[in-house]
């Protein structure tokens, strides 16, 4: 369901708060409150974890996972929950490339939580590396896997056909994230992938910019030498 009312209002600002009392009292007065979705589609699980709260977020998927409907494929990609995510494809009960109510798949959901299993087991099975989240921000998972800083994720999708030129809203591509982030080893690796140093972004900004305007003066050397050289 979507958000509606001021009953899951309440309940996201607890989750997003970390207000662990707040939502279990929530969730004891209104247990479907769990499976609630928030104006941009996003689960209780998935805010929790986007908020910085991982244990919060493991104890709602532990929550959903012992109730009677279960835990969702892409919930279950969030935390990591591999076995859950083995079951529902033997179950047929979640396809791989199919998307959430946020518009992520489940490979977006392991990229930006750094769950490396979960993208492992995707990938395994034939998941998009570069599928494009239906919502405005249009990523793909090595763009949020470089965004949150989870380098093992990214060399993983990297490794097996992500593409170091994708592009999303705004314009900005992988490389414009690991230069904002000063991230040299992956900066390194798109380069070496061939991902584009000059590509501007819709704000009319470059990597080199970005790099530049962070204070990574090296990141911005190596960026503007590999543009000399295209």
């Amino acid at each position: 369901m979507t958000e509606q009312g001021p009953a899951a209002q309440t309940f996201f600002d607890a989750i997003r708060n970390g207000n662990d009392l707040a939502v279990d009292t929530a969730v004891a007065v209104k247990s479907n409150l769990l499976r609630a979705r928030d104006k941009d589609g996003i689960s209780p699980v998935v805010a929790a974890a986007a908020a910085g709260h991982v244990r919060l977020a493991e104890r709602l998927a532990a929550r959903l996972f012992k109730s009677g409907d279960g835990i969702d494929f892409f919930d279950a990609a969030a935390v990591g929950n591999v076995g859950a995510m083995r079951n529902l494809l033997a179950q047929d009960l979640a396809a791989i490339d199919d998307r959430g109510s946020d518009g992520c798949t489940a490979l977006h959901q392991a990229a930006r939580f750094g769950q490396l299993e979960a993208a492992r087991l995707l990938l395994g099975r034939g998941a998009d590396p570069n599928a494009v989240a239906m919502n405005e921000c249009r990523t793909t998972p090595l763009y949020v896997a470089i965004e949150a800083r989870h380098r093992d994720t990214a060399s993983l999708l990297l490794a097996l056909g992500a593409s170091p030129n994708s592009i999303q809203g705004g314009g900005w591509s992988p490389l414009h994230a690991a230069a904002r982030n000063g991230d040299e080893a992956i900066v390194d690796a798109l380069l070496l992938r061939g991902a584009d140093p000059t590509r501007v972004a819709d704000n009319g900004e470059t990597a080199i910019d970005l790099a530049e305007k962070n204070s990574f003066a090296a990141l911005a050397k190596v960026l503007r030498t590999a543009a000399l050289r295209r």
